[in-house]
């Protein structure tokens, strides 16, 4: 029995863990017939090796982009951003009126309460599962 075991643990994969911290972490509840929303949130990157994001996913979302707000011929226009550093031993910070995630094509409302998975991609392919609440707009600001 316990070679049996001890072969179950030694073929199990070994799972990447991630350095990444993720805080003050919410998705914007907005009225039910919008069909986007935005994420905020703080990640440190306690590690000694910057970290990459390249990718997020969520199943609420047909789609989910890193966006930014950039001031561009006097006007505030938002970008989309392929990807995005947080340097070793260092801080990013997604707020409204900077960068940001959309989560584009919601497949059903978000009501304040719930809970939104979002699972972020780095460079190197490692997957960080992070469970984000759901703020009303209306209570975003008791939030912070």
């Amino acid at each position: 029995m316990f070679k049996r075991v001890l072969l179950f643990f030694l073929i199990l994969p070994v799972l990447p863990v991630s350095a990444v911290e993720f805080h003050q972490a919410y998705v914007r509840g907005l009225p039910p017939t919008q069909s986007a929303t935005a994420a905020f949130f703080r990640v440190s990157n306690p590690d000694a090796e910057a970290w990459t994001l390249t990718a997020v996913y969520s199943d609420i979302a047909e789609s989910v982009e890193i966006h930014e707000h950039v001031h561009s011929a006097g006007m505030m226009q938002m970008r989309q951003r392929k990807s995005l550093t947080v340097p070793a031993g260092g801080e990013v910070v997604f707020k409204p009126g900077g960068l940001h995630l959309m989560l584009i094509g919601l497949k059903q409302p978000l009501r304040e309460g719930q809970e939104v998975a979002l699972c972020f991609e780095n460079d190197k392919g490692d997957i960080t599962s992070v469970t984000f609440p759901v703020v009303s707009v209306i209570n975003e600001h008791r939030h912070h």
